[in-house]
């Protein structure tokens, strides 16, 4: 996987004397996701190991004394959702999270917007905590008009002196995705506002290269959201819908030379590069289970950046496979701790059921219509969709516990809500009930299909809320992150726009418990939410 050959040609391209090499490891929307768990991604019934924070703290260490080694400069950066969607990171309120970036010792953090879920005080606590900064240049109080005490506008890093700025920005449309008392008396500005206050000042301190590590995202596909932005520009200006975006500060705003983003979950090998500005957006997958890795080239007598290269030949991103990788055992102990700690009462009896609630491979069934209705109330969302392939055990009669619930929901599939029109969800469920597609699971809907008519009109009945589908109407649509990458043929998911979409970081299945919990004894049932027929 490492290869031999881009240290050679790297060496030759750019020798020690003209160039500094800063060595650069980045993660964003780790998620809590610092233990080991299942590639379900990869293989649903046989996935293989992933290390986790052990393993990447190994890797970490290692590259870390390399860097020191040879003299090199070495960073180590995220870009947001470090702790909330794993039982050890929400339980812990991201204690766990910031105890193992300590550990391995990362330089600084841009706070995401699921990082405010349990509100800015225990952000505020997590930043004291911290042995490393937070940043956010666009943050503000709005009760003095300053910036907000925990965080930091930016950071210089010096490496044989030269320096290195390093600007944050978070989400600015976070407030739509928070609760207003997590949010309260914050101000949260454009990303183009920050940089335009913070920017002169970090030149004026020395620094040539400029990074802006932001939680913006890079487009799902890159080549289209760059069309999209363009088309919006020439459309007269930005909405500012589109700050947000990754492209669109790049392409707008010039003098950033490197840019890491997150929010999509969604990974890149190779960076985009702005066609006027060149800026170089990097972005890696989500939930602990990689990590990003590039070498920055800087002209030490200029001080800018002159070039990069990867470590690996697939490029910034690779997967932390056991099998691949070992793991640090202090790294292991102190991650074991903490799932141990969370972990504790999973076979607590936490509801029961009058019979077997049984799953099915089409149609409606029990375990599927509990499913989707707990994703309706976990979220408040109009309608629920999900595969039938999702849901991998039935639950006993008797006495449940979570234990059993994670056989039904191995994966760590997190929810996921969406802004979309009625004729979306329409197109939608035609794709689903195309050709012998088996359908899918539905809740806050009753639909009918009739599958002797010709493919994009089958359903002959769709209602929301027991009203009739407006097309125009705007609804919330809650589904799991594995369909909104666009997996079992949901791709009609990733044409959404990301500032219509909410990553909750919310498991599911720890919906399901809490809706076991308050909804006990289940009664197992289905109520013709999904027909099929003339």
């Amino acid at each position: 996987m490492i290869l031999g050959l881009v240290t050679l040609v790297s060496a030759e391209k750019y020798p020690a004397k003209d160039y500094l090499k800063i060595v650069t490891i980045f993660t964003n929307d780790i998620h809590g996701g610092i233990d080991r768990s299942e590639a379900s991604f990869i293989n649903p019934d046989f996935p293989p190991m992933l290390g986790g924070g052990a393993v990447a703290g190994r890797y970490i260490y290692q590259k870390r004394q390399e860097a020191e080694k040879n003299d090199w400069g070495f960073l180590l950066i995220d870009a947001g959702d470090f702790y909330q969607g794993t039982p050890m990171g929400t339980l812990s309120e991201g204690e766990a999270v910031i105890e193992y970036m300590n550990a391995v010792g990362y330089d600084v953090l841009t706070v995401g917007n699921h990082d405010f879920d349990n509100g800015w005080k225990n952000l505020k606590k997590l930043s004291e905590m911290a042995n490393f900064p937070f940043l956010a240049s666009n943050l503000y109080r709005k009760s003095t008009g300053q910036l907000a005490e925990f965080i930091k506008p930016y950071i210089i890093k010096e490496f044989q002196g030269i320096k290195i700025g390093i600007i944050g920005a978070t989400l600015s449309s976070t407030p739509s995705m928070s609760y207003p008392e997590h949010v309260e008396d914050l101000d949260f500005r454009t990303e183009i506002e920050g940089l335009r206050r913070y920017m002169p000042e970090v030149r004026a301190q020395g620094a040539n290269t400029i990074i802006l590590l932001t939680h913006a995202w890079l487009a799902y596909n890159p080549e289209e959201g760059y069309q999209e932005v363009m088309a919006k520009l020439a459309e007269g200006d930005l909405p500012e819908s589109y700050n947000s975006s990754a492209q669109a500060i790049a392409h707008t705003f010039p003098g950033i030379d490197i840019m890491f983003s997150g929010h999509l979950h969604r990974g890149f090998y190779k960076p985009w590069e702005d066609p006027l500005n060149h800026t170089l957006i990097f972005q890696n997958y989500a939930n602990g289970s990689n990590l990003g890795h590039v070498n920055f080239y800087i002209h030490r007598k200029t001080g800018t950046l002159a070039g990069y290269d990867f470590e690996s030949d697939d490029g910034t991103i690779f997967t932390l496979f056991e099998d691949d990788f070992l793991p640090d055992t202090s790294l292991g102990r102190m991650i074991d701790y903490w799932v141990q700690k969370s972990e504790a009462g999973f076979d607590e009896i936490i509801g029961s059921a009058t019979g077997q609630i049984s799953r099915s491979s089409s149609g409606e069934s029990p375990m599927g219509n509990l499913m989707v209705d707990a994703m309706l109330t976990s979220t408040q969302s109009d309608v629920a969709f999900s595969n039938h392939g999702g849901v991998r055990a039935d639950l006993p009669a008797g006495p449940i516990t979570p234990r059993h619930v994670f056989k039904v929901m191995p994966f760590g599939n997190r929810i996921v809500v969406m802004k979309v029109t009625g004729e979306f969800l329409q197109e939608l469920v035609e794709d689903r009930v195309a050709g012998s597609s088996r359908g899918m699971l539905v809740g806050g809907a009753r639909i009918q299909i009739d599958r002797s008519k010709p493919d994009g009109s089958r359903v002959v009945k769709f209602e929301i809320g027991g009203q009739p589908l407006e097309k125009d109407r705007e609804y919330s649509l809650v589904v799991s992150d594995y369909l909104a990458e666009g997996n079992s043929g949901y791709d009609r998911l990733t044409t959404v726009s990301p500032d219509r979409i909410n990553y909750s970081g919310i498991l599911l299945r720890q919906t399901i418990i809490d809706y076991i919990k308050n909804n006990s004894p289940i009664i197992p049932k289905t109520d013709g939410r999904w027909k099929e027929g003339k």
